[in-house]
């Protein structure tokens, strides 16, 4: 396997998605506005959606046959989210990738993961403990660039998305 990365209706070929780099970046769901009196607040709502960018240079691109503009994909993630937890039951604040889940506590030493269904989690631990996983998001692909340079034998691709 090249890659831990998996974007629904797409494919890799070889040699397409080796040393991929995705970035995620919350995305502002409203506004920033100054008061009169100059303090700045935030109108919108909290919570998090994430625009990604995933890029990758290797020897060929990734398959684009049912990839458009404005489509709707799955995308498993390469960056790990982390969440500081607290009880033996979490929550996690996406869905996570399959086998991507663990958990370690303030010592940096695994702690056993008892149940995994969906997003709710069951985990032994009567300490603080962070759990740390590779989400799955649905985003919808806002653009996406393929590039060669034919004389230095390199190729790459570039996706921007955001969740839906």
């Amino acid at each position: 396997m090249e890659t831990e990365l998996v974007i629904s209706r797409s494919g890799f070929p070889p040699l397409s998605a080796r040393g991929c780099i995705q970035e995620l970046v919350p995305i502002a769901l409203g506004q920033f506005r100054r008061t009169v009196n100059g303090d700045l607040v935030f109108l919108g709502t909290h919570g998090k959606k994430y625009k990604s960018t995933i890029s990758c240079e290797d020897k060929t691109v990734i398959a684009t046959d049912n990839l458009d503009i404005g489509g709707i994909v799955d995308v498993n993630c390469i960056q790990r989210l982390w969440q500081r937890c607290e009880g033996d039951r979490v929550t996690l604040d996406r869905l996570p990738a399959d086998g991507s889940v663990y958990a370690i506590n303030g010592q940096h030493h695994p702690l056993p993961i008892i149940s995994i269904e969906g997003k709710e989690i069951v985990i032994e631990s009567d300490q603080p403990y962070f759990v740390s996983y590779r989400p799955l998001l649905t985003m919808r692909i806002i653009r996406y660039v393929l590039k060669t340079d034919e004389w230095g034998l390199k190729a790459g691709w570039q996706m921007d998305l955001e969740e839906i």
